[in-house]
């Protein structure tokens, strides 16, 4: 990064005092292949998408709010959550594409933004004040982005593709830790990121500069690739789910 980036960043770093304009963006398109228009299948009787639209909405820190999609049923579904419609690019929309290329497109027509948070709608377990917490983290850091973690307490395997051996990654079996004595793995769990604009001009990707954690609870771990996954987070929408009051 040039000497020109570098002080253009100083310059727009969020602090603590400052009110920066905070857009969100939910990448939803019509394609998904595992499970067909996930984004908007229902769960525990609400579209997936409108779990985290109405937490975000609800949670007072954006300017606004979007989904970004490439599908009529998704942006009806998005609208009627309360979102605004990014109306994506058919390249950034294919199962090759990468969400930063979404983000990119994004960016493109909406610029005016001080701090942009990237939302999976595959993790409908955020709450309001997931997003009030991240940003306050990202400020009194004075950070140029943030990522979503869980703390899990996992012994991690590797193995060797020559010998076939069982390699340790994270301990020692013959030290084998207590839980209670072990502070375990910061996993990224996929919720949302925070990335600040400057972060986004010189790196178009969703992590760079200083970077910051926010941990959230380890239920939000739950990924939704198969039916399956599908059962097991219905359950845990239904215990930790954000339902709004109206």
């Amino acid at each position: 990064v040039g000497d020109a980036v570098l002080s253009a960043m100083a310059t727009v770093k969020v602090t603590p005092s400052a009110q920066p304009r905070v857009l969100a963006v939910v990448p939803a398109r019509g394609g998904s292949q595992g499970i067909p228009l996930k984004n908007i299948k229902e769960l525990c009787g609400r579209p997936l998408l409108d779990w985290c639209v109405r937490a975000a909405l609800d949670s007072g820190v954006f300017a606004e709010v979007y989904v970004s999609t490439d599908s009529k049923d998704i942006a009806a579904a998005a609208e009627k959550s309360g979102a605004q419609v990014h109306w994506r690019a058919a390249e950034t929309a294919t199962s090759t594409a990468s969400t930063e290329s979404a983000l990119d497109d994004f960016v493109s027509k909406h610029g005016d933004f001080d701090v942009l948070c990237l939302i999976q709608a595959t993790s409908p377990l955020v709450m309001p004040e997931d997003f009030k917490k991240a940003l306050h983290t990202l400020q009194s850091q004075g950070a140029d982005s943030l990522v979503t973690v869980v703390r899990a307490h996992r012994f991690l395997w590797r193995l060797d593709p020559e010998t076939k051996a069982a390699i340790p990654v994270n301990y020692d079996p013959l030290k084998r830790p207590r839980r209670q004595d072990w502070h375990g793995e910061l996993i990224e769990n996929g919720a949302f990121y925070l990335t600040t604009k400057a972060i986004w001009e010189a790196h178009k990707c969703r992590l760079g500069g200083k970077m910051a954690l926010y941990e959230m609870d380890e239920h939000t771990l739950a990924e939704l690739d198969s039916l399956v996954d599908w059962e097991i987070v219905s359950g845990l929408a239904t215990k930790y789910g954000y339902r709004p009051s109206a």
